[in-house]
Formats: structure tokens, sequence, C-alpha cells
């Protein structure tokens, strides 16, 4: 077999797209509240950075929380939902990570759906009986001669809800369908976010519609659906978290985004992009190693336990199961002290040449966002607290004061040529679909991101991928058995 055609060239190394961000500062671990300690278990677990690792926990906390209690602000209450956005290559174990903190809530899942197919098949006997008796009445009526018959009109059975607590690859009307029937409190994770921006949902066209959705789901607004010869149906009182996990070239597109910033969906997301921990994670098979990795799994169920026991308590609404009705959690006379003093000294700092006026967006919600957070360390210590606490709104200031700091690294790209975007967005296709196999321009125009499929376009990113040495020209070579006039390969990053 013929060696790599790779090996006989010598390539100047790749220059980035982008101007690189500068370093971020370390997660405040002394200010985790409740999550302090299973963050430095998934950490020990997985050998991940721990921001990585909170990300996820705290967003299962969101979920579990935010059908329980909602909070005080500064300026009415708000549900305990959050929004979160982490940015990792592959390789930096996103998914494992996730996979060990969504646990409990797949287990949860997965045993409540049991019951639920048992409850369906009681509701469809009902609602066959309630058929069966509403078309008898209505002949018994239609007969009547306008006499007044006295009866007792049947009652149509309610449709027990489907207890899915997680979607991923969803779009807007997806998330109201399962609003119909489903649990009125629901997490959207993915552990590949690229599907979704990526995907319909986030298509140009759909792109409007589906940020400013979720954005009523994050302020917990009425979401309204309009369908052709349809009346129109609002669904209330329903809660939503966001998780989602994406690369970092997907990210430089999505944080440069006019739309996403323009209408406030980035404004919403707490943003995480770690330093890389690849080639640092080391594994040791000594017995404190051991007993540390034994004390980290013990940890981490008991945080499964507690998740468990949240996602197992009823909901209180209003009288339709569908419809959720909170208590709210009160802000202690500190708390709401040091929260107006954090709001304040973001807002000096937005005003015209001060730190933050880049991105006003975000740091205007910052003091809600710390209001949320505190919110859901009160519930997940303590599910009957009704108050935050001075000492637990501290800390969810100093977190809220570090994402700030992230904000301010992912956020500030200021104007970058779209152009570089799709050049990165099809360097990451190439790498995931071909990271060793020649190709061509007709490769790209058939099968590439759909976003650039046409043969003018592909010519001007392969130019931009060649001049930064991101692709290379090998000698012609067969592309799925046909000659090709020009070919390249990817180079891998670096």
């Amino acid at each position: 077999m013929a060696k790599d055609c790779l090996t006989d060239y010598t390539f100047t190394a790749p220059e980035p797209l982008f101007r690189p961000r500068p370093d971020g500062v370390p997660l405040p671990l002394a200010h985790l509240g409740p999550l302090r300690a299973p963050t430095r278990a998934l950490a020990d677990l997985t050998l991940a950075p721990i921001e990585i690792g909170f990300q996820s926990l705290l967003a299962v906390s969101s979920l579990a929380t935010q059908p329980l209690a909602d909070v005080e602000t500064l300026a009415g209450k708000a549900p305990l939902s959050l929004f979160f956005l982490t940015v990792a290559p592959s390789g930096e174990r996103k998914s494992s990570c996730d996979k060990l903190a969504m646990e409990p809530v797949q287990t949860w899942e997965e045993d409540q759906f049991a019951a639920y197919l048992h409850s369906r098949k009681s509701y469809e006997f009902e609602l066959e009986v309630f058929e069966s008796l509403h078309r008898k009445q209505v002949r018994v009526c239609s007969g009547s001669d306008g006499d007044v018959i006295e009866t007792n009109a049947p009652q149509a059975p309610i449709a027990p809800i489907v207890p899915r607590k997680v979607l991923s690859d969803v779009t807007y009307e997806g998330l109201l369908h399962h609003f119909e029937d489903g649990d009125p409190s629901v997490g959207i994770f993915s552990d590949e976010g690229g599907q979704i921006f990526g995907g319909h949902a986030m298509s140009k066209d759909n792109q409007l519609k589906t940020s400013a959705g979720l954005s009523k789901v994050w302020d917990g607004a009425p979401l309204n659906r309009t369908r052709a010869g349809d009346t129109l149906t609002t669904f209330r009182h329903r809660r939503g978290c966001l998780h989602l996990m994406v690369q970092t070239g997907v990210a430089e597109s999505v944080f440069s985004n006019e739309t996403f910033r323009d209408q406030g969906l980035l404004s919403r997301c707490l943003i995480s992009q770690p330093q890389s921990r690849i080639g640092q994670r080391l594994i040791s098979e000594g017995a404190d190693e051991l007993q540390k990795r034994t004390a980290a799994k013990q940890t981490l169920a008991d945080f499964h336990t507690r998740i468990t026991g949240l996602l197992s308590q009823p909901h209180c609404t209003n009288g339709n199961p569908r419809e959720l009705s909170p208590p709210t959690l009160e802000l202690s006379p500190d708390a709401r002290s040091r929260l107006v003093t954090f709001a304040n000294e973001v807002e000096r700092q937005q005003g015209k040449d001060g730190d933050l006026a880049h991105i006003a967006g975000f740091a205007s919600k910052t003091a809600e966002q710390a209001a949320r957070i505190a919110g859901v360390f009160s519930v997940l210590a303590d599910p009957t607290t009704r108050v935050v606490t001075a000492t637990v709104m501290w800390d969810a200031i100093r977190l809220m004061a570090w994402y700030l700091t992230e904000a301010q690294r992912a956020l500030d790209v200021g104007h970058v040529d779209p152009s570089l975007h799709m050049a990165e967005r099809l360097r990451v296709w190439l790498l995931d679909k071909m990271p060793r196999e020649a190709f061509d321009k007709r490769t790209i125009v058939r099968f590439g991101p759909t976003s650039i499929r046409d043969t003018k376009t592909v010519e001007k990113l392969l130019g931009i991928l060649e001049r930064h040495h991101w692709i290379v020209r090998i000698p012609s070579t067969p592309v799925s058995g046909k000659k090709a006039a020009t070919t390249w390969r990817v180079l891998s990053d670096v």
C-alpha cells in the first residue's frame, strides 16, 4: 500500500482564523455552594476541566429545582431556569461529564415511564367509555323533540403527563408539541450542541423564531402557537432550562451571530470556555488515587440521590397539572442588600467606556442570574426553604462575577468577516467527516454543510483555509472513484 501522501511535504503551521482569546480566571471553587463537593468529585472521576463538570451539575440542578420554586429578584420574581453554553474541543470529555451528571434524570425517566404506560392504558379505556357515552347522549338529545332531558354529561378523562424531562435535538415547534401533553418542566440538553445550531431549529429562516422562543422560555413567559386553520394555543406556567455543549468552531459562529446577540439569547446564557486539559490527564493507580476515586463516586452518588428526590417531589399547580404554580423564595434583607450592591456596581461598569459596555445585554441580567443561582442553591440544599440567605447570595454573586469574565472573553469578538466563520464551519466539518481522506470541491458541494453548497462559495472558503494553512494541496488523487483536478487534505488542530 502506498505510503501517506503527506509524508514528503513540509508545511507551515496553521494560522488561527480568529485572534486567540485571553485565558480565563479560575472557577471560584469556594463559592459553588452545595455543588462544591460534587464538582470536585466529577473532575476526579473524568479528569476533565472542572468547569465542564460544574456546568453540567448546575444545569441538572436547575432542571430539578425549577418546578419547585421561583425566586424574588430586584424586579419581581423569576424562575430558577438557567441557560448554559459550554465550549470545549472534541476529546475534552464533555460527554463523560454530562453523562455522569444526567444519570439520575435518565433513571427517573425510565422508572416513571413504566408507570406512565400503565396509566396510559387506563386513560385509553376511560376515553373509549367517555366517547361511547357521549355519542349515546348526543343521540338521545337529538331525538328529544325539544324536551329537556336531565342527565349528567360525561366528563372527558385527562391524559397522563408524559414523563419526559430532557429534550435534545428539538425545534421550537417540537418544544411546544411537548408542552401539549408532556412534563411542564423540561431541560433542553445536548452534548452535541452543534447539531442544534447547525440543524433545522437554527437554520437561517428559523434563527429568529427559535431564539425568541427560547428567550421566552427563560423568562417563564406564555408561549403562543398559531397554526393554519387552528385557534391560538397558549402554553402558560411552563419551565425550561438549557445546556448546550459546543466545539470551539461552532461557538465562534454563535458568539458573532447578530440574531443571537440582538435578540437576547446569548445574554441569557452562562458561558464557560475552560482551558484544555488534554495531555495532562495522566492516570494513577496508587492507593491514594484509588481511595480518592472511591470517595468521589460516593459523593456523586449522594448528589444523584438528592436530584432524584427533587424530581420525585409533586409539583405545585393551579389546578391544571400541566401548569406550574411554585412558591416564591424571598430574599432575606441582607441577601437583598448584597444583590443591590452587586447590581449597582455592574450597572456603573456598563456606562460609556466601561469594562462591561460591550456586553451590556448580558451584564444587565447578572443580578437576576445571581438570584436564580441563589434560588437553585437554596432549594438544592433544602427543598423546604422559603428564604435565600445572605451567605447563599454571596456565593451566587461571586459565581456571577466569574461568569461575567467568561462572557467578556466569549462575546468580545468585535466584527469578524462572515467568510471566516463559514471557513471555520467548513474546517470543523472536514475534521469530522474526512479527517484523513482526500477531498475535492465536488465533495463539499455535494455533501458539505448546507449553507455553503455552491461552487463559488466553496472555492472562496477553500482559498481562505489554504492561505491559513488549514488544508494542503496533495497530488491529484481519485475521490470516490472519480478523477479530480485538485485535491486537498485537512490538517488537525495544533
